[in-house]
Formats: structure tokens, sequence, C-alpha cells
């Protein structure tokens, strides 16, 4: 299976295949504030999976409360962030599934940073859950 994420404008784009190694909802502070929601759906390809990127983009890097940096690579024209490399892996891509546009996406296998969760957020039956990361 081939997946295109994109972002608002179409601009900026990256095509994965097969499925993500896992996907998961972040209720992290600083995933809200990416997103613009509640918290982020994030997935993560094995870099093998990413067929390509096409499109103008900036990057911004950022630590983590575990003192690792992200990269986040947004559209140079909407702002849209569509894919993050993680130092902790260096294998794999990460992508924001709500830029696939595909309500059919697998559900997520885990939900973390639930002490900063929203209370009216429902996680899925059978999503395993942390307080933390």
């Amino acid at each position: 299976m081939t997946r295109t994420a994109t972002c608002s404008c179409g601009r900026l784009k990256i095509v994965v295949t097969g499925e993500p190694r896992y996907a998961g909802l972040c209720s992290c502070l600083q995933c809200q504030r990416r997103s613009g929601s509640a918290f982020g759906y994030n997935s993560y390809w094995p870099r093998t999976n990413v067929v390509a990127v096409e499109g103008v983009h900036a990057t911004w890097r950022r630590g983590s409360d575990a003192g690792r940096g992200i990269d986040f690579h947004f559209c140079a024209t909407c702002g849209a962030t569509v894919f993050w490399d993680v130092d902790y892996d260096p294998d794999l891509a990460a992508v924001a599934v709500g830029n696939f546009a595909d309500p059919a996406f697998p559900p997520p296998q885990y939900a973390e940073w639930g002490v900063s969760r929203h209370p009216w957020v429902q996680v899925p039956d059978g999503c395993r859950q942390k307080p933390g990361q």
C-alpha cells in the first residue's frame, strides 16, 4: 500500500509504502501546540518505506522533555507540519496522520502523555496508555 501525506495547500508531500511501525496519540503540550488540537496523532515509518519527499519545506528543531531533538518539516507556503525526524531513532520518519486525510487509517496502538490529556479525549479500547513518554 502506498500513502501520501500532504500539507494544507498540497505543495509539500511525503509518500510512504507499507504500514507504519507504530502509530500513537500524544497529548504532550508540544504536540498540542504543533497540531493546534488537543493531541497529535503520529505515525512512525521505517525510513526505507519513504518513497519520496516533494516540495519546498522549512525545518524547525526543538528539544524534548527527554533531552532529544526533533526536526519538524513544514510547508514554506501554508506552514502545515507534515513530517519530522526524531533523534532517538534516525531510522524512522514520523508523519502526522491527519495529513494523510484518510479516515480508514489504522487506530493508534498507544497513547502517551496522559498527564496533559484533555479529560474529554477518549482513547480507543486496547490502546496502551502511558502518563508520560
